[in-house]
């Protein structure tokens, strides 16, 4: 089943990149992964990333998520939650520390 995909357009994503141009990052933390517009401009621009943690509270932008970053299922752990509860949820999916985060 196909979902029904809202127009998005993700805010900052020019800024975002430019902040992380030069890190190497492993792990990072979405907290507002929506339906996944700034994840795969990070996961393109850093294939490096070996896993990308995205989290939202609607389970619809979940969803949507899942099937628009379908090519980096291997990369990507899907958390649905708010970001308040940012520690519980990398210690759910055994990571200890995190190279970036993006919580708009």
């Amino acid at each position: 089943m196909t979902l029904q995909k809202a127009p998005h357009i993700p805010v900052m994503m020019d800024e975002m990149l430019e902040y992380f141009a030069d890190v190497s990052i492993k792990v990072f933390f979405d907290g507002t992964l929506g339906a996944g517009g700034h994840a795969k401009a990070m996961l393109e621009a850093h294939p490096e990333i070996e896993m990308y943690i995205g989290c939202d509270q609607d389970p619809m932008a979940l969803a949507i998520a899942k099937e628009n970053l379908s090519a980096f299922e291997h990369k990507i752990k899907f958390i649905h939650g708010n970001f308040l509860n940012l520690d519980q949820m990398i210690a759910s999916v055994g990571v200890k520390q995190v190279d970036g985060f993006f919580l708009i």
